[in-house]
């Protein structure tokens, strides 16, 4: 989806969605994906964190990338989901109502999470290769877009020369392998799946910050939805860092839990290892991000961070 088409759909979603108000509710509706950064919101539905503190949760699993969902999240289809950080970012930066509730899944080195690959059978074995090249992300001008330019730009490649195109994760190693496409970036656990099928040139998370850790997908909430419900928003932040706490103590039942949450195999699972996941806001994991993105142009101008989170959770 090009970016002047999430717009228009974020947009379009704003003037749909609901406006009557309604009385304080514990049920909420949550969307993901079945991908480990994606996985919190199941883990604490699984654990009962949600059940202890009396939250019903209605969780809706698809393979959309972040700016479909933030167009749900939007159009009150969903009241939260779990989204990447640069829509977010986006959605912020042109003035629609979403926040990101609770920060979720971090980058760490010991956890690279992304892979940029390319077809075996290309000769391409450098950055420096990708010149004039194809390249797929989940969502383009967005944060996934902005990590590649940047990993190829410190690699010695020029990323100003390569063609970014839009394609579901679960899509592009096919096209890949098709001939469609030259390569993408490819996270867990469909780089776990395809990594025999393509060649690997490198990890790109690395290239922001400086390899520190970042957010990569966080809770994004519908404004609307924290407004005509405070406390229960506060709540569903505070479990989704009760059930961050529990995933982060290195669970045998977080990989179990993965498995059937992702429907891989079990063996494959344990391949690639578990990711970390923030256990508190902190503006200081987005950041990066929305610098990364403003210096490759794909959001207009630079803003701080905290502007993100609901002044009734921070």
């Amino acid at each position: 989806m090009k970016r002047s088409s999430i717009l228009a759909a974020l947009g379009a979603a704003v003037l749909a969605r609901p406006r009557a108000v309604r009385a304080q509710s514990t049920a909420v509706r949550i969307g993901s994906a079945p991908i480990e950064e994606e996985a919190l919101a199941y883990y604490a539905i699984e654990q009962g964190f949600f059940k202890r503190a009396g939250i019903d949760v209605d969780l809706t699993v698809s393979s959309n990338g972040g700016g479909a969902m933030s167009a749900a999240i939007l159009g009150g289809s969903l009241d939260i989901g779990l989204t990447n950080t640069g829509s977010i970012a986006s959605a912020h930066i042109h003035g629609l109502p979403l926040y990101l509730l609770a920060c979720g899944s971090l980058y760490s080195p010991a956890a690279p999470i992304s892979h940029v690959v390319v077809g075996k059978t290309l000769g391409i074995k450098n950055a420096k290769d990708l010149s004039g090249k194809t390249l797929a992300v989940s969502t383009v001008n967005d944060m996934l877009q902005a990590v590649t330019m940047a990993w190829i730009d410190q690699n010695g490649g020029d990323a100003s020369t390569v063609r970014f195109v839009e394609l579901t994760a679960a899509g592009i190693d096919a096209a890949i392998q098709a001939g469609r496409i030259d390569g993408g970036l490819l996270n867990e656990p469909f780089y776990a799946r395809a990594k025999n099928d393509v060649q690997l040139l490198g990890l790109p998370y690395a290239a922001m910050a400086h390899g520190k850790s970042f957010q990569t997908i966080g809770m994004a909430a519908n404004a609307d939805w924290v407004a005509r419900n405070p406390a229960l928003a506060k709540k569903v932040a505070t479990v989704l860092h009760e059930a961050a706490h529990w995933a982060n103590t290195d669970h045998p039942d977080a990989s179990t839990l993965l498995a059937k949450y992702t429907g891989i195999e079990p063996a494959m699972v344990t391949t690639f290892p578990r990711i970390t996941w923030a256990e508190t806001n902190d503006a200081a994991y987005i950041q990066p991000v929305i610098d990364l993105m403003v210096h490759y142009n794909i959001l207009p101008k630079n803003f701080p961070a905290k502007d993100l989170f609901p002044p009734q959770i921070t």
